[in-house]
């Protein structure tokens, strides 16, 4: 599969169309949500999200339980302790009423949501070795030979999509534009207490049978730690005051 967070980039152009048609956060998450069952499982293991009757009974469902999760209990916190380049362009969003907004359009989330994730499995269906073109076009497991390696062409497909992604995604923040809302001092604790919950959740993980040398399920472990550590690391600061 394409790493899970460049997929948000083939959805991003519909960002352009009126804000009463789409909704970004229903378009980002539901563009990442059909790999969440990887991270809710904590390993390579996929039975559900990424087939048609997963997609209404899992995935819409988890995608508007993760967007209030995100702009109820991790958005602040998390924009508040980014570097200052990030602050200045993630800093308005801020003020954004999720709630209220969700009461009032909660359609346009829906079909926004239902759009990202059709994205997402339509960019799956071509680099995937169980894809819908893939396992119909016998050309995409065609063995192409770079750099000493042997891989089928989705493999390459999937690889170069994620890098290009990836980098494209890196640019639209990039050009972001930077407001003129003042940076504030990032709270170191903020940190300290994530990647302490990072490392007690992969120490836990380790001591649970988690075998390392299976690389695939080693990422999405720490993906899932990086998830949980977002979600939690706020509520302890506020709740332990630290």
């Amino acid at each position: 599969m394409p790493f899970t967070f460049s997929h948000p980039i083939a959805v991003l152009p519909l960002a352009y169309l009126p804000k009463r048609w789409v909704s970004l956060t229903g378009l980002i998450i539901g563009s990442v949500i059909p790999d969440f069952e990887y991270f809710l499982r904590m390993r390579m293991q996929s039975d559900y999200s990424h087939t048609l009757g997963g997609v209404f009974w899992l995935d819409l469902p988890l995608a508007v339980v993760l967007a209030f999760t995100f702009h109820n209990i991790v958005r602040d916190a998390l924009f508040d302790n980014l570097p200052g380049f990030l602050q200045t362009r993630f800093a308005g969003y801020k003020q954004f009423d999720w709630n209220s907004y969700f009461k009032k359009n909660w359609i346009v989330v829906v079909i926004s949501v239902l759009i990202g994730i059709f994205s997402h499995l339509l960019w799956d269906s071509f680099t995937h070795e169980t894809g819908w073109f893939v396992e119909r076009y016998g050309w995409f497991g065609e063995i192409v030979g770079i750099g000493g390696l042997q891989l089928p062409v989705f493999k390459i497909l999937q690889y170069s999509s994620t890098v290009l992604g990836g980098l494209a995604l890196l640019l639209v923040v990039w050009k972001m534009p930077a407001g003129n809302i003042p940076t504030v001092k990032v709270n170191i604790r903020y940190w300290i207490v994530f990647v302490a919950i990072v490392a007690l959740i992969l120490l836990v993980r380790l001591l649970t049978g988690l075998n390392y040398k299976l690389y695939g399920h080693v990422i999405v472990n720490f993906i899932s730690a990086l998830l949980m550590a977002l979600i939690l690391t706020p509520l302890l600061i506020k709740k332990c005051k630290v």
